[in-house]
């Protein structure tokens, strides 16, 4: 009895771990079993080789070290052999998943999957419809330091088929859940090939809709009540209810997916009351996220697997066609909700500071950034006493004329510029009362060709217009840039430049003009 009174409180100590999941695109092995896709006929005319199979594994491994999940759910695998090829790939990496299983009962073209440090004490498949045309929801049940934990990895049928199809994997999983005590922990997670608010995003497609406006993930799981998203309030009173956890992060960095360019949120990881009740394992909240460094995007869009086109054949290069989303989850009983700052600690850096760095380690806090400006490719953020950056891409999350926290997870150089090119999270935190103290304000004597000055805003300048330059003392110009549509600058016109972004451009400053509100003649 002595030995079990000193056991049992290791087993059950505080315990946080990660869980993920990730669409990684295909990952077909090399046995001809005759369900591949075409591209995937080993040695076939699309290159599907030995070479390229290990490049394709070396690619999903890289994302998945980087990620460090403790489980992770995975979609599209071919088989039980390449699940165990892309376990050996990440063995190479240093990262060792003891436990592992697969739903192959059905002889599907691609199937689920879960890799798992914790042992995995029992697992099923839930059947959905009959024929290999479904794809089996997989289940297990993993031991988390002492706590059973159920996981329900899912990937549903694509949206070339109506919302009815997904509605049966709905439906399979509901008759499941229904039969669980409410004080079991358990994770829903996956490919559902449905946005977490696909009762409103589906209605733009007739050919979706052919069930009344009712959805597998949003009315059959409940997600939704009285036509809107479960809240976690909701959820307390109603433990027939699930939490989608997208709602925690901010609209514009809600996507996993883009699709002829539109932004989607069909991976998504779901959640019962259990996981909020501060008994056994519970959810950290706000801890949620999409994975995605700069490496997994190009041009733009979600790095790609590089699929063959045509009679082309693979590249290997490119990733996946999804990018991976992940929770942590803590046996902590006293405080979950503050197991994130303790999981997590944000270091704080100065903008200065990312003008002397190539690379973050991991993601960094600037504290209170006025946001000051705004055009089409992103916005400046700016620190009194200290630097303006320039944030690319998430015009939508930010608000001229606001104090942010900004979570820093990427920066890069483009064109000689610094610039944020990924971030974590961003909270509005006050409102700026006076913005133009945030503005480089033109004096004489201003040197602008100083590459301090990068980035900045400037607030005032006058000159005389001349070959492309802003003449703005006898000795002293910078070159002017416009993106204005229709709009020609001529020599020697005396202009105003009201407000605009000063960036480096082949060793030199410019000031970029977005459009004419930015100048005035004088």
């Amino acid at each position: 009895m002595k030995f079990l009174f000193l056991i049992i409180p290791l087993l059950l100590q505080a315990f946080t771990f990660k869980v993920a999941a990730y669409n990684v695109e295909n990952l077909f092995d090399l046995h001809f079993s005759g369900n591949e896709y075409v591209e995937y006929i080993p040695n076939g005319r699309y290159g599907w080789n030995r070479y390229i199979y290990q490049k394709k594994l070396n690619n999903i491994s890289k994302v998945i070290y980087d990620l460090k999940p403790d489980i992770i759910s995975l979609e599209e695998i071919e088989s039980l052999q390449a699940l165990l090829d892309l376990r050996n790939s990440l063995k190479r990496r240093g990262l060792f998943y003891r436990y592992y299983a697969i739903a192959d009962k059905k002889d599907t073209t691609v199937k689920v999957a879960i890799f798992s440090r914790f042992k995995i004490i029992k697992t099923r498949e839930l059947q959905v419809g009959y024929g290999d045309r479904y794809r089996d929801i997989l289940e297990v049940k993993v031991d988390i330091n002492g706590y059973p934990l159920l996981i329900f990895a899912n990937h549903w049928k694509s949206k070339s088929a109506p919302e009815s199809e997904r509605i049966k994997y709905a439906k399979a999983l509901r008759k499941r859940i229904e039969t669980i005590s409410k004080n079991q922990p358990y994770i829903i997670l996956g490919d559902f090939n449905s946005n977490y608010n696909e009762y409103i995003t589906f209605l733009k497609d007739r050919k979706l809709n052919n069930t009344h406006g009712k959805t597998g993930i949003n009315q059959i799981l409940k997600t939704t009540i009285n036509g809107k998203m479960v809240t976690l309030s909701d959820l307390k009173r109603d433990c027939s209810l699930l939490y989608n956890l997208w709602l925690e992060l901010p609209n514009a960095l809600r996507y996993s997916y883009i699709y002829h360019g539109e932004k989607d949120t069909i991976d998504n990881i779901l959640l019962p009351c259990s996981m909020f009740d501060n008994k056994g394992i519970d959810y950290v909240k706000n801890s949620f996220s999409v994975f995605k460094p700069p490496y997994l995007f190009k041009n733009g869009s979600i790095y790609r697997w590089q699929k063959a086109g045509g009679y082309g054949k693979f590249s290997g290069k490119g990733y996946s066609d999804h990018l991976p989303i992940y929770a942590l989850f803590s046996t902590d009983k006293k405080h979950p909700e503050l197991l994130r700052k303790k999981e997590i600690k944000y270091k704080q850096i100065t903008i200065s500071s990312l003008y002397h760095i190539d690379k973050l380690s991991s993601t960094m806090l600037i504290k209170k950034a006025a946001i000051i400006y705004k055009d089409r490719g992103g916005v400046i953020a700016k620190k009194l006493n200290d630097r303006a950056i320039y944030i690319y891409r998430y015009n939508k999350i930010f608000k001229k004329g606001y104090y942010y926290d900004i979570y820093v997870n990427s920066i890069k150089t483009y064109q000689q510029n610094k610039e944020i090119d990924a971030i974590k999270d961003a909270t509005r935190v006050g409102k700026i009362w006076n913005i133009k103290k945030y503005y480089l304000h033109y004096k004489k004597g201003l040197d602008l060709s100083r590459k301090i000055y990068q980035n900045e805003v400037i607030f005032k300048l006058r000159g005389i217009y001349k070959k492309r330059y802003l003449y703005y003392e006898k000795d002293r110009k910078i070159r002017i840039y416009s993106k204005i549509k229709n709009f020609y600058l001529k020599d020697g016109m005396k202009l105003t430049i009201k407000k605009a972004r000063i960036v480096w451009y082949k060793n030199e400053p410019e000031i970029v003009l977005y459009n004419k509100y930015q100048i005035k003649g004088y």
